[in-house]
């Protein structure tokens, strides 16, 4: 029979064909702003993205079965270089930055940013489970800080509080005199009662103490917030907080809504987070004066939120009364149908709209098992790249795989490793690429698989280097074996720096973290050699930009290329842009490109 063939062997016309090293550095991944805010579940304060990133203080909430929200360390924390950033706003008032290719929950499943368009739902929290809350203060503190938020001017050396109503009025000096200081009524250029805060003949003043420590002092209206120490409350004073916050700038409808407003868009959006926490869903809406934002308003208007709101936070004074009636009304009707899509403690909620915001340092955490976490009340997650490959299934050698939605096989030895291949060349499955990751721990679990087998404590303990040898027959074997399988092969490595020596002088290049060795291996029996970066250059405005990119061409400075002949130099690190530029060069002829030149 003869052994030589009378045709040409066509080019592999599929990525299910081809063996793959993807390699770069470990922060290459998708993205936040460093403003986003997530709860800490120990104490139920916020923490900025950014700082949790570079102070690494505590756990995180994610996501698990059902919906449940529970607490959990990240096992990484990442900070990438800067990036293009987009503000995602929803039609609940909800906003968070995040880079292109950062995956949201929606009703279908995980999907990126790009993938998104206006009317999509994602998924956020519509309340959060009992936090940890054992933050304490007195009442009267509390209620005067609610006060002076909503209804007090703090812009000048001394507390103003403008609110008419006489039991309210009464209500906030007796917690002023509580605290030692004493209210002075006066009447403004309107012709106004109001009343200043002072101290007591001879005394300081107290409360203008308590507000210079929560950084309140010198505010306009516009610039108020609600101090950190609020959201760790316990929920009877936080409960408290909110009652008198909504008693000053809070309103009951006739129609049965109730209503927040402020010039402090910052606020409102404090203000809508911590009703989540009591379960109440809320809009947020912006207001403007002469064309202009001016503040926003907030509004809880489904049946089961106003009483939620009503039995839980409520208010004091005369609108107690008119909430108290609102209720009775709201017992007698049904509850009209809205276009609010709950399910349990998750909102699907609609994307508003999506525009480019700025460049700016991006970070990111991985969480183990669920691999998701909460960011300003969105459910957020991080996912691997090649997890959306026809038909993965990952043999994952490390810990921490950021996908949630693959199909995974642990591999914690070589004897593992052995066992998967052996199940997969069977051919008993439905997957299509087999992704090893990473490639560097199973050359690791080979040296040691091999270590044992001979009863030696390294490599050189064989002589005559056979030790070595050994090793790299037994890695290149069942490289091998696996890369002649009908399916495709992915090896996953991460990216380190080397210093290289010429006759002309020194120059840094970007190489897999491969030991030498096992490097020269894996590059001479792969089709494609792909270095993920980052991609700096100048807009037409003179302004930076930075993508994040797949590079396919051989370079001075970094390991890469392409045998197959069909890759432009630079895709885009999006799988099915990497997916269409193959696919789309498919038909062309394919240029000779020299093995050697891929492996240098």
């Amino acid at each position: 029979m003869p052994i030589l063939p009378t045709t040409k062997t066509p080019p592999k016309p599929s990525l299910s064909d081809l063996t793959v090293l993807w390699y770069g550095q470990t922060k290459i991944g998708k993205c936040l702003g460093g403003n986003s805010l997530l709860v800490n579940p120990l104490n139920g304060r916020l923490v900025r993205m950014e700082s949790l990133v570079r102070h690494q203080p505590g756990p995180v909430l994610t996501m698990k079965e059902a919906g449940l929200l529970a607490s959990q360390t990240p096992s990484a924390f990442v900070e990438n270089e800067p990036e293009q950033l987009y503000l995602v706003k929803t039609q609940t008032g909800r906003w968070i930055e995040a880079t292109a290719n950062h995956p949201f929950l929606t009703r279908e499943g995980w999907k990126p940013l790009s993938e998104l368009g206006l009317g999509d739902r994602v998924a956020v929290v519509a309340q959060y489970p009992l936090l940890a809350c054992h933050g304490d203060t007195d009442d009267e503190l509390v209620k005067i800080l609610a006060y002076l938020i909503a209804d007090g001017s703090l812009a000048n050396k001394s507390a103003i509080f403008t609110k008419c109503d006489p039991v309210v009025r009464m209500d906030f000096e007796a917690a002023v005199e509580a605290k030692g200081d004493e209210c002075v009524e006066f009447v403004n250029q309107k012709g106004i009662t109001h009343v200043r805060i002072r101290g007591k003949r001879g005394h300081r003043n107290n409360v203008i103490g308590h507000l210079r420590r929560f950084g309140l002092t010198g505010l306009r209206s516009r610039e108020k917030f609600i101090p950190d120490f609020v959201f760790g409350l316990t929920r009877r004073k936080q409960k408290l907080f909110l009652n008198r916050l909504f008693t000053c700038d809070g309103s009951v409808e006739a129609s049965g809504r109730i209503s927040f407003s402020s010039t402090s868009v910052r606020m409102v959006e404090q203000v809508q987070h911590l009703l989540a926490r009591y379960g109440i869903v809320s809009l947020i809406r912006d207001r403007f004066l002469n064309g202009s934002l001016y503040g926003a308003e907030l509004l809880i208007a489904a049946k089961e939120d106003v009483l939620r709101f009503i039995d839980q936070i409520g208010f004091y004074g005369e609108k107690a009364v008119k909430a108290e009636a609102v209720r009775q009304n709201l017992y007698q009707v049904r509850a009209a149908e809205t276009q609010l899509d709950r399910v349990g403690p998750v909102l699907f909620d609609r994307v508003k709209s999506i525009q480019p915001s700025r460049v700016a340092p991006v970070f990111d955490l991985t969480v183990e098992e669920t691999h998701n976490f909460v960011a300003n009340d969105f459910v957020l997650h991080n996912s691997t790249f090649c997890s959306q490959a026809d038909g993965a299934v990952f043999l994952a050698t490390e810990p921490g795989l950021n996908a949630l939605e693959v199909f995974q096989v642990p591999i914690l030895s070589w004897e593992d490793l052995l066992a998967a291949c052996a199940e997969i060349s069977e051919g008993k499955h439905t997957f299509k690429t087999v992704v090893i990751d990473t490639i560097d721990n199973a050359y690791k679990f080979c040296t040691e698989y091999i270590l044992r087998k001979y009863k030696v404590e390294h490599e050189s303990d064989l002589a005559y280097g056979k030790g070595y040898a050994i090793v790299n027959n037994e890695f290149q074997r069942v490289l091998t074996k696996l890369a002649f399988l009908p399916y495709g092969l992915y090896l996953i490595s991460h990216a380190k720096e080397i210093e290289v020596e010429t006759r002309t002088g020194k120059y840094t290049r970007i190489v897999p973290t491969l030991p030498e060795k096992a490097r020269k291996i894996v590059l001479g029996m792969v089709d494609m050699v792909l270095y993920c970066d980052l991609d700096v250059s100048a807009g037409a405005d003179g302004e930076q930009i930075i993508r994040r990119v797949i590079r396919t061409k051989p370079s001075l400075y970094y390991e890469a290329g392409d045998r197959t002949g069909r890759l432009p130099e630079t895709i885009e690190l999006d799988y099915r842009k990497f997916l269409e530029a193959f696919q789309s060069a498919a038909g062309a002829p394919v240029k000779a490109q020299a093995a050697g030149k891929q492996a240098k």
